[in-house]
């Protein structure tokens, strides 16, 4: 349970840096606020790695599986 809330948390923290980097390319369209989206990009991608290594482990420790509805397999 855990383990998926951690995942949740991953992913609303890649969505505020997402609406961060919009924010930052739509604030001063005159000016050049390249470093800022590409701070935002650096955050994302790191977001990223976290979130695909957190399932990783899951998957490994068997604290995630793959279960669909209509599998049977909960």
């Amino acid at each position: 349970m855990l383990l998926k809330f951690i995942l949740v948390l991953l992913v609303i923290a890649m969505l505020v840096s997402l609406s961060g980097a919009l924010k930052s390319l739509f604030r001063n369209p005159g000016q050049d606020t390249s470093a800022q989206t590409y701070r935002w990009l650096v955050i994302r991608v790191s977001l990223a790695v976290a979130i695909l290594a957190v399932v990783s482990y899951g998957f490994f420790t068997g604290q995630l599986s793959i279960g669909a509805p209509w599998t049977g397999r909960y």
